[in-house]
């Protein structure tokens, strides 16, 4: 029994090293000084990969040049919530998600979050992005990782991005913590601002 238990420890040890040892470290999300506070459509990322959806598609199939979108950034708990907006609100922008996972390490990017990103988004036809290179995150300047918050931004027709606005979610949104009224309360000042 003994030998039994110092396998397994030793196996899970070995794992714990192999995974620790061989992830990628996390992207820094550096700004151009010249350019902080220029935002626009060129600076997008030319493909995206999309929830749910196999292979890459071109930012121009995505966010059509000349017309108007909300960009949604969030992380799992903030993402759980914000695709309530339409349900709840009057929306008539077009909108697209973003998936903030960036930060996430290699092997819960590739064998997890997928899957939970997938059953998040069920049920809805707002595209997300998978934005697990952070390419997406990094062009709009985001530098917050945390759980809880989303930033709104705004493409206009003539390409500038501008955000609009930055919002806060209760932890553990994701799994149910929120009540109705606090879902509305959240978003109702972004919905306030469309």
């Amino acid at each position: 029994m003994a030998n039994l238990l110092k396998v397994v420890f030793l196996g899970l040890a070995g794992f714990a090293l192999l995974v620790y040892f061989t992830a990628e470290k996390p992207k820094q999300i550096v700004a151009d000084d010249n350019v902080v506070n220029i935002i626009n459509y060129k600076s997008l990322p030319s493909t995206y990969e999309l929830v749910g959806k196999d292979g890459e598609i071109k930012k121009e199939t995505l966010l059509q040049k000349g017309k108007k979108y909300l960009i949604i950034v969030g992380n799992h708990d903030s993402l759980a919530v914000v695709k309530e907006l339409p349900k709840l609100f009057k929306v008539d922008l077009p909108y697209v998600m973003v998936a903030n996972i960036s930060s996430a390490p290699w092997f819960v990017k590739k064998l997890f979050i997928p899957g939970k990103l997938e059953e998040l988004n069920e049920g809805t036809n707002i595209p997300m992005i998978y934005d697990m290179d952070g390419k997406m995150v990094n062009a709009l300047k985001v530098r917050d990782n945390s759980k809880t918050k989303f930033f709104a931004y705004i493409l206009t027709e003539v390409g500038t991005i501008s955000k609009i606005y930055e919002g806060e979610v209760k932890a553990g949104a994701l799994d149910g913590t929120m009540s109705l009224d606090e879902i509305k309360k959240a978003l109702q000042p972004l919905a306030q601002l469309l």
